[in-house]
C-alpha cells in the first residue's frame, strides 16, 4: 500500500523537484541559487492549491463557529452514550460529520508530501556536497555555525522555525485555538526533522516558508 501511494503521489513530485532543479542548474549553474528557484517553483506550483484548501478551511471555520452554541450545550447537559447519541444527531440535522474537520488540516497535507519528495531528492543531491553558499561552508552538511562545549548550533533550522511560526501568527489571527497549536506543533515538527539535515534542504523549506510568510502578509 505505502508502494501504491509512494509510486502515485510521491515520485511525481520528486520528479518534478529534480524537473525544476535541472532546469535552473543549466541556466544559473549554482546549486545554491538553483535549491531557492526550486522553493520558489513549489511554492508557486502549488499556490492554487492552497487557495482551494484556504476555502476548505474557512467553511470548515464557519460550520465549527455556528454550531459550537448547540455542541457546547449538549456536552454540558448530557454524558457518556447519551451525548455521543445526541451529537450524532445534531450533526446529522445540519449536514455535517465530524470527519469534515479534517479540512482544517488540508494546508498541511498539501506540505507533506512536497516535503518528503525535496527532503529524499535534496537530502541525497551530490551537486550540494561541499558546495558554499554565502555563509554556508557545507549545503550537504548542516550549517554548525558555531558551537557551544560540543553542542553545535545550526542557525538554519531555527530560522527556519522563526518564519514559520510568525507566518502562523499572522495567518491565524482570530482563528480558533486549536488551529494555532497545530502550527506552532507542527513548526516545532520541523525543527526538530530538519536539525540535522543538510543545509541545502533547510534552506529550501526556509524559503518556503518566507514565501508562505509573504502569502500572508
Amino acid at each position: 500500500m505505502l508502494d501504491f501511494l509512494y509510486s502515485i503521489i510521491i515520485h511525481p513530485l520528486y520528479q518534478l523537484v529534480e524537473l525544476f532543479y535541472y532546469v535552473s542548474w543549466k541556466v544559473l549553474r549554482n546549486p545554491g541559487f538553483s535549491v531557492l528557484v526550486v522553493s520558489f517553483a513549489v511554492s508557486f506550483f502549488c499556490l492554487p492549491l492552497y487557495v482551494i484548501a484556504e476555502k476548505w478551511q474557512e467553511t470548515e471555520r464557519q460550520i465549527q463557529k455556528k454550531l459550537k452554541p448547540g455542541i457546547d450545550r449538549i456536552k454540558k447537559t448530557f454524558k457518556g452514550d447519551e451525548q455521543y447519541m445526541i451529537l450524532s444527531t445534531y450533526y446529522k440535522q445540519n449536514h455535517y460529520h465530524p470527519m469534515m474537520a479534517l479540512r482544517s488540516s488540508i494546508s498541511l497535507a498539501i506540505q507533506i508530501p512536497f516535503f518528503i519528495a525535496a527532503y529524499k531528492y535534496l537530502s541525497n543531491l551530490g551537486d550540494l556536497k561541499g558546495f558554499s553558499f554565502f555563509f554556508i561552508k557545507d549545503m550537504g552538511a548542516p550549517d554548525a555555525a558555531f558551537t557551544i562545549g560540543s553542542f553545535k548550533v545550526n542557525i538554519l533550522p531555527i530560522a527556519m522555525t522563526l518564519i514559520n511560526i510568525i507566518a502562523g501568527a499572522i495567518y491565524s489571527k482570530g482563528h480558533p485555538i486549536k488551529e494555532k497549536i497545530q502550527i506552532y506543533v507542527t513548526a516545532l515538527v520541523f525543527l526538530v526533522l530538519l536539525y540535522n539535515s543538510p543545509s541545502g534542504l533547510v534552506v529550501y523549506w526556509t524559503m518556503n516558508n518566507l514565501f508562505s510568510l509573504i502569502k500572508n502578509v
